[in-house]
Formats: C-alpha cells, sequence, structure tokens
C-alpha cells in the first residue's frame, strides 16, 4: 500500500515539459503568425496564352531566285549595306562586272535621255562589252541604234542638212523682204500712171488732147499693171519655197525626234533586260540595313531556287505580340501589366524569356470567341539571360500574363466563402 502511495506520488509530483505545458499556445501563436503573413504575402494571378511575334520594318529574307553556284560574295557577315547593293553573284553565262558595267552606263544615261537632252551621249559614248552572255544580242542591236543616233547628232549628214535649210530660209526671207519693197515701188508707180490716165481721160473728153495720146497712156498703165502682177506671182513664189523649206525642216526634225525617241526605247529596253538577269543572277539587298548570313557561305557553293542566303536586319526595326486568351479571367488583364513571353524556337532554360507590356485590349473577340490583345516589347526581344532573339517570321511563344497581386490573406478568405457558400 506504501509503495502504491509512492507512485502515484512520484506521478502526481513529476512535472511536465514546458511544451507541453503551453503547447497549446504557442501552437495557437504560430498560427497566428502564420495568419498575419497571409495579409503580407502576395502574388499576381497569371493568364497564359498563345502568343504569335510580328514585327513593323522586319528583317528581310534574301533568296536565291535561280539554282547555280555562287560565283563571288561581295559582302561579309554583319556588314551594313545600302538598299539595292549587291550582295552575291549567281554563276552565269555573263561577266557580272560588264552587265553592272552596262547597268551603270545606262543609269547614267537615263536622265538626260528622259529631258531630250542627248549631248551627253557624244561626251559619254556607249562602251565595248563581249561578254554580256544572254544580254549580247540585246547588247548589239542596242548598239546599232546607239550608232545611228550618234551620227545624227554629232554634226552628221541630218546636221548639216537642217542647217543648210535655215540658211535658206534666211535667204528666202532676205529675198521677200526685197520683192516686198519692190512690190510697194510699183505699186506706188501704177498709182500714179493711173492718176495720169484718168487725168488724160477728161482731157480726152473735152477733146483738149487726141484719143491716140489717152491710148498711149493706157498702154502705159497696162505694162504698169503687168509689172505689178509679176511683182505678186515672185512673193507668191517665194512664199512657196519658204514653205517647202519649212516642210524640209520639219521632215528632218521628225527624223531626228524618230531617232532620238528610238534611242530612248531602246535604252529603256536595254534596262529592263538587264533588269531581268540581275533578278536571276544577283543577290541584292532589299534595303539598308545589317547583312546577316542565314548559314556558312562560301563562293563555288551550290545553292538552290528558295534557298535563304541573308537576312538584312533594319537600323529600326519595332517588334510586337499578338497575344490571343481566352474569356477566363480575361477581366482581370488591364493595360501596362507585365507579360513574360517564352519562345518555342528558343527554350526559355537555355535563352530565358523576353518581357513584355500590355498595350491594347480588343473589344470584339476573334472567331474562336478568344480576344486579341497587343503586347508590347520596351527592350526588343532581348531576354532576361541578356540574348538577343533573332526574329523570324512565324516565331510563336507561350504567354504569362501578371495581373495585379492579390494577399494570400484575400485568397484564403475567398475560398472559405466559397466553401461555406457551398
Amino acid at each position: 500500500m506504501a509503495l502504491s502511495s509512492n507512485e502515484v506520488q512520484e506521478i502526481i509530483s513529476y512535472k511536465p515539459h514546458w511544451i507541453i505545458r503551453n503547447g497549446n499556445v504557442l501552437f495557437f501563436f504560430v498560427l497566428v503568425v502564420l495568419f498575419a503573413f497571409t495579409w503580407f504575402i502576395q502574388y499576381p494571378d497569371i493568364i497564359k496564352g498563345s502568343m504569335k511575334l510580328v514585327a513593323i520594318n522586319a528583317p528581310k529574307s534574301v533568296v536565291a531566285k535561280t539554282e547555280g553556284k555562287l560565283e563571288k560574295l561581295l559582302v561579309s557577315n554583319q556588314e551594313e549595306v545600302q538598299q539595292g547593293q549587291a550582295l552575291a553573284f549567281l554563276q552565269s553565262a555573263a561577266s557580272p562586272q560588264q552587265v553592272m558595267g552596262l547597268q551603270k552606263w545606262v543609269a547614267a544615261m537615263e536622265p538626260s535621255v528622259i529631258k531630250d537632252s542627248f549631248d551627253i551621249l557624244l561626251s559619254h559614248p556607249l562602251p565595248v562589252f563581249d561578254q554580256l552572255g544572254d544580254l549580247q544580242s540585246d547588247y548589239q542591236g542596242f548598239q546599232s541604234v546607239c550608232n545611228e543616233t550618234m551620227q545624227v547628232l554629232a554634226n552628221g549628214y541630218y546636221q548639216q542638212k537642217q542647217g543648210a535649210l535655215v540658211a535658206d530660209m534666211d535667204y528666202l526671207s532676205a529675198i521677200q523682204k526685197n520683192t516686198k519693197q519692190q512690190q510697194q515701188i510699183l505699186k506706188q508707180d501704177y498709182e500714179l500712171q493711173q492718176r495720169e490716165y484718168h487725168a488724160n481721160e477728161m482731157l480726152t473728153n473735152e477733146k483738149v488732147i487726141a484719143p491716140i495720146e489717152l491710148g498711149q497712156n493706157k498702154s502705159k498703165l497696162l505694162n504698169k499693171e503687168q509689172g505689178l502682177q509679176q511683182m505678186k506671182a515672185q512673193v507668191i513664189n517665194n512664199n512657196m519655197n519658204k514653205h517647202n523649206k519649212q516642210k524640209e525642216i520639219l521632215d528632218v526634225k521628225k527624223y531626228i525626234g524618230d531617232q532620238q525617241q528610238k534611242f530612248r526605247a531602246g535604252l529603256l529596253g536595254l534596262k529592263s533586260k538587264i533588269e531581268i538577269w540581275k533578278q536571276q543572277y544577283v543577290i541584292s539587298a532589299p534595303e539598308s540595313g545589317q547583312a546577316l548570313f542565314t548559314s556558312f557561305l562560301q563562293e563555288n557553293q551550290l545553292v538552290y531556287a528558295g534557298q535563304e542566303l541573308f537576312y538584312v536586319q533594319p537600323q529600326q526595326s519595332i517588334y510586337y505580340g499578338e497575344l490571343k486568351v481566352a474569356q477566363s479571367g480575361l477581366g482581370k488583364i488591364k493595360a501596362g501589366q507585365k507579360v513574360l513571353a517564352r519562345l518555342q524556337s528558343y527554350p526559355s532554360t537555355e535563352f530565358g524569356y523576353i518581357t513584355g507590356a500590355i498595350g491594347y485590349i480588343s473589344a470584339i473577340p476573334t472567331a474562336r470567341d478568344s480576344f486579341l490583345i497587343k503586347v508590347d516589347f520596351p527592350k526588343g526581344l532581348t531576354t532576361n539571360y541578356n540574348k538577343t532573339i533573332f526574329f523570324r517570321n512565324g516565331l510563336v511563344a507561350g504567354a504569362e500574363v501578371m495581373t495585379d497581386d492579390r494577399r494570400l490573406f484575400d485568397r484564403f478568405v475567398g475560398q472559405l466563402k466559397d466553401i461555406i457558400r457551398r
């Protein structure tokens, strides 16, 4: 009995550990602290969608128009180029240097020829080219027209003939002036003789003078009138001669004009042929910017029609994304919210993600009942790993829209309310 009492007394006198004595209080305190943290902890909802990258003044792809060997590479990778600059020559039957030289001559002639000024042809005659390949026959045809035009322009037969006709016109003008002066004198002489005849006619009627004397005066009057008529005929003949000379001058001018028009048409036709040749065998920059190789390129390399050889990166390109999201959670999306875009072609584990911002939200749904959102990229296509993404048409990405932050407390309370309502 005493033993039992000692054991009971030992149990009764044992003092529990403090965690047992204050465990409920401690648990309640920890619970209160955790619950307090839910007020301070905030994080946004994430709304996911698919996005397609779009560019304003995007890099331009340069492709080979025909199959053949890369005869001459004219630029290096990342070199600055100008619009229309030749980047490479493909193999052809023609010498690219001669074709480009012919094009340079045509370009120098065109502005003056369009303005009907052909004097430049005399100071810059057509150079001789003999390695134009498919263009050789067109060049030789134009060369014949060019030689004819130069003969017309360079004080040739037609130029001298036109000068002689102009001189004849001056002589005829001087003769016509002199003839008119003589005609005026004869007219005055005729008028004097006519007055004398009328006076003698009155005297004859009054029988002061004999009729035979009146007849002599009439004969003189008729002679004067005949001379006047002959002078008029001479004036008419001079006018006819002058008119004929004018027609001859017009014929010469027409021939010269036709020859100039023939030269102009030949020049523009040759320019068109050169452009067709260039489209097939010359790889040119579509605009100014930086030439980027799509792969390792070297001379004598075989390329195929439609093969991408270069990209030309303009100095200023603006990129944005076309984001499509479903209606679920659309009301949380606002302009200016952050967007993370992870490109499928550039794994985010290696390249990172690009950061954008909501710029515009369409008010009208698309055909698939989703909404289109424009995403701006203020930093361009530079990722959080400081790597620049090279833009290509058709790049797609998975996008995450970071909506406004919400407290963990609000989320917890909201879930409790949902549970209570159920």
